[in-house]
Parts: structure tokens; sequence; C-alpha cells
């Protein structure tokens, strides 16, 4: 998967976290229990996490695109991507 792909992903993630933090605040208000409450702060704290993956790749653009085009260039002259990247190698 391309650093690409994952910021796509990323953002995606990001939405699908808003709405489910917006679904738990709208029960927590509903109906204000420790346990909406910690649902609540479960999907606060995921969103803040997807975000967080998001602004870093958003920081570093410049940087992940070329760190792409080497590992693009790597694959296609010796078979596998590159071994040294100035950013890290993002993950889902």
């Amino acid at each position: 998967m391309t650093d690409w792909d994952l910021m796509v992903e990323y953002i995606q993630q990001a939405m699908e976290g808003v709405d489910k933090a917006h679904k738990a605040t709208q029960e927590l208000r509903e109906k204000a229990t420790p346990e909406a409450l910690d649902q609540f702060q479960r999907q606060v704290a995921e969103l803040k996490e997807h975000l967080t993956k998001l602004q870093t790749v958003l920081d570093n653009q410049e940087a992940f695109a070329l760190d792409e085009l080497a590992d693009w260039l790597s694959q296609a002259f010796s078979g596998h991507r590159s071994d040294y990247r100035r950013t890290p190698r993002m993950e889902i």
C-alpha cells in the first residue's frame, strides 16, 4: 500500500471516527451514564489517533512523496522497497 493510499485510508478512518464520536456524544446527551461516558471517551481517543496519523502525513507531504518515489524506483531496479526513508513507514 502506498503512502497516498494510506493518506486516503486515514481520511476515511478519521471521517468514520467523527461519526462514531458524534453518535457517542448524542447517546451521552440522551442518557448520561458511566458506560456512555466511557464509550464517548473511547471514541474521542480513537478519533484523536486517526487525526494524529493524518496530520503527520499532511505535515510532511514532500518527504512522504520523495520516500514514495524512492520506494518505486528501488522496487523497479532492485525488486524491493528502499531501506532508507526520511519518514516512518505508515501502517494501518
